[in-house]
């Protein structure tokens, strides 16, 4: 079976569908950099307190387009993390082949067309419009079985959404979301009873059931606000027992974790083995399923 970089590289301009190569390039390569707010909803008076990501474009992961290459702001985490996910939880490459997955923050893409060229079908949300945007345009030109959902995770809390995924792939987001039980719930709930969830956060390494609170206002990478190329903007940090916690209290079950000494990340993996309720005291929205 192929690695993740031999997966990968079938998304060249020599595999394009019903586009112009050249068309393809400029389409993209004009994307970045580009700065716009108002597509994204937000007014001047909102932007201090927004991600630089949300407002200015930045191309998400490494990609090789064969006559061109677009660098991203995450390397190539992605193929990393699919074959750290192989690595270490019980899953393979085949297991993917008869799900319908769903992809969180898929940023511009790259996660979705690995998850593409392996599943059978791939559903992709994203709550940057723009980035949305792009996902779509790169599902469209290499004709996949695919789709994005211009939203926010927690806008899955309806009924379309509810037990319709096989499997959730869940890498980078949770750090960034200030609700990270709810949206474990959400995420619960939209998969089908022997679903599962793979995760990989920022964390802390620590046997304690403890996170640390950042907030919007603490930066941990370089880069300069005049350059709308920050990052940061991150919740909660969680230890591996802490993450346990909270997949257990939104309904996971068979759950692992795992920290990762390269990346200095965590990893972690749950099964959806049954539907069962949660507490409702004190959640934000206490009519959840």
């Amino acid at each position: 079976m192929k690695n993740s970089q031999e997966i990968f590289e079938h998304y060249t301009t020599d595999n394009l569908v019903s586009i112009d190569p050249i068309e393809f390039k400029n389409n993209l390569t004009n994307r970045v950099g580009q700065i716009d707010y108002c597509s994204e909803g937000y007014s001047e008076a909102e932007l201090e307190q927004q991600r630089d990501l949300s407002i200015k474009f930045h191309w998400g992961h490494n990609h090789n387009f064969g006559d061109f290459h677009i660098d991203g702001r995450m390397g190539d985490r992605h193929l990393y993390l699919f074959d750290k996910f192989l690595e270490i939880f019980p899953i393979s490459v085949e297991s993917f082949a008869d799900k319908h997955i769903l992809d969180v923050g898929c940023w511009t893409g790259g996660t979705t067309l690995l998850l593409s060229a392996i599943s059978k079908e791939v559903t992709a949300i994203e709550e940057v419009q723009k980035y949305a945007d792009t996902a779509k345009y790169l599902i469209d030109a290499f004709d996949l079985n695919a789709q994005v959902i211009s939203k926010s995770l927690y806008q899955l809390n309806k009924g379309e959404y509810y037990e319709q995924f096989g499997r959730i792939y869940f890498p980078g987001v949770i750090y960034h979301l200030s609700d990270p039980v709810l949206a474990l719930r959400i995420l619960y709930n939209s998969l089908k009873v022997g679903g599962d969830i793979l995760i990989e956060t920022a964390g802390l390494e620590s046997d304690e059931p403890i996170c640390r609170f950042d907030g919007n206002y603490i930066y941990h990478q370089n880069g300069t606000r005049e350059e709308l190329n920050r990052g940061g903007w991150n919740y909660f940090i969680l230890s591996g027992p802490a993450l346990e916690r909270m997949m257990q209290e939104a309904g996971f079950d068979e759950i692992q974790t795992s920290w990762d000494k390269k990346s200095n990340r965590l990893f972690a993996f749950g099964k959806k083995v049954s539907q069962v309720g949660i507490c409702k005291a004190g959640l934000s929205v206490p009519r959840i399923k």
